[in-house]
């Protein structure tokens, strides 16, 4: 009998911690989607043309203006189509080295991450609906050619700037790889760019 609540318990206890879960990721889902649809407005506006207008965009958020980077460098890896390399000369130039690159590395990485899920989570779909078919065949060859030390090559094509790393983020979760192991190849690959760009742009404005 006592085992029986015991068992009864834990299945309540894993029904509510399963609820939460679910409550989390649509509250995290309708974020994400309003998120970007905003940036995506503000890009066909031609907010994010250049670095002057999107210095502007983000200025005139004031104190919520770091907030509003991460979230734009964020948004930027999920939707694929909105240049992120202004923010990596945004983020130095309005809040010194330190700030700028913390914002950028937190909201690049959190971007990389929900790249990965949506992908593992919907499968080829929402790939193809991000990306062109020609894009992700063209990914499939790599994958062929490099599936032996695809960790090692995922971890060097982050690392390099010129590389489509969004792309990369949401093939991976297509993949076997276990996410911790796809968070520590993002996590310890993608803040050296972006250390580069924040030493220059830093000390160039400030």
């Amino acid at each position: 009998m006592e085992n029986k609540i015991q068992e009864q318990a834990i299945d309540l206890i894993e029904h509510k911690t399963s609820l939460l879960k679910k409550i989390f990721c649509i509250l995290l889902a309708i974020v994400i989607v309003v998120g970007g649809v905003f940036l995506f407005i503000e890009f066909k506006n031609g907010k994010f043309s250049d670095v002057e207008s999107f210095q502007t965009f983000v200025q005139s958020f004031g104190w919520w203006g770091p907030i509003i980077l991460t979230l734009f460098q964020c948004v930027k890896v999920v939707y694929a189509v909105i240049p992120g390399t202004i923010g990596y000369i945004v983020g130095p130039s309005l809040f010194g080295t330190i700030l700028g690159i913390l914002c950028n590395y937190i909201g690049i990485c959190a971007g990389s991450f929900i790249a990965f899920w949506l992908s593992r989570k919907f499968g080829v779909t929402i790939m193809k609906q991000v990306f062109s078919e020609k894009k992700y065949q063209k990914c499939i060859r790599w994958m062929e050619k490099w599936h032996k030390s695809y960790p090692v090559f995922l971890w060097i094509a982050i690392l390099i700037p010129i590389s489509p790393d969004d792309f990369l983020c949401y093939f991976t979760g297509l993949t076997e790889m276990k996410f911790k192991k796809f968070a520590i190849i993002i996590l310890t690959s993608k803040p050296w760019f972006i250390i580069v760009y924040g030493l220059i742009f830093g000390n160039i404005f400030n």
